[in-house]
């Protein structure tokens, strides 16, 4: 009778335990879903408030096995706010002199070339100098005039142990689903 019922309880149990084990990996390790409320990215991902967000997938194994290159769109832990996720453009790499003007980008003195058409012409009013150190990076938003980004924070930079992903597919809204573009170009 008990090994009855042990037996029943196994055949109930394991296909729970199972697929929430696989999740719980997958969500740790591997891909998780993370909502964006703000216009920062706008078009590229296309939250404009947080009552008009976007829901994006999030590849932990893209930046955990791969190399993070320029114009690549991660999500990270916010410098001065390490309780928020993040989600920016990679511009300056480790070592990079990163100038910004008004309507261009340049790095180590030579003019970024940034011709895919979601990245702002116009750069707002933070502009300066960065000097990018070592195991760090400078983050960019899309819609550079709003957004809070590298220029404003008072630490500059992301260190790559607070990288936890690369955004790579919107979920949501319906109508946009699809792949997040990893260039600048």
């Amino acid at each position: 009778m008990i090994k009855n019922a042990w037996s029943m309880l196994l055949r109930q149990v394991i296909p729970v335990i199972i697929p929430v084990l696989a999740v719980v990996f997958v969500r740790g390790y591997v891909a998780h879903a993370d909502v964006v409320p703000s216009g920062s990215m706008y078009p590229t991902i296309p939250a404009t408030s947080s009552r008009h967000f976007s829901l994006i997938l999030v590849n932990r194994l893209a930046t955990e096995l791969g190399h993070i290159h320029r114009g690549e769109v991660v999500v990270f832990w916010a410098p001065d706010h390490p309780k928020m996720l993040y989600v920016k453009r990679v511009i300056g790499m480790p070592g990079d002199k990163v100038t910004v003007t008004s309507d261009a980008v340049y790095i180590n003195g030579s003019k970024l070339n940034e011709s895919n058409p979601d990245i702002a012409r116009w750069n707002g009013t933070a502009l300066g100098t960065y000097h990018v150190p070592p195991g760090h990076y400078f983050m960019l938003g899309d819609n550079r005039p709003i957004s809070d980004d590298s220029r404003l924070w008072v630490h500059k930079y992301v260190a790559r142990s607070a990288i936890v992903g690369e955004a790579d597919f919107i979920l949501y809204p319906l109508n946009k689903i699809g792949p997040i573009a990893q260039s600048i170009r």
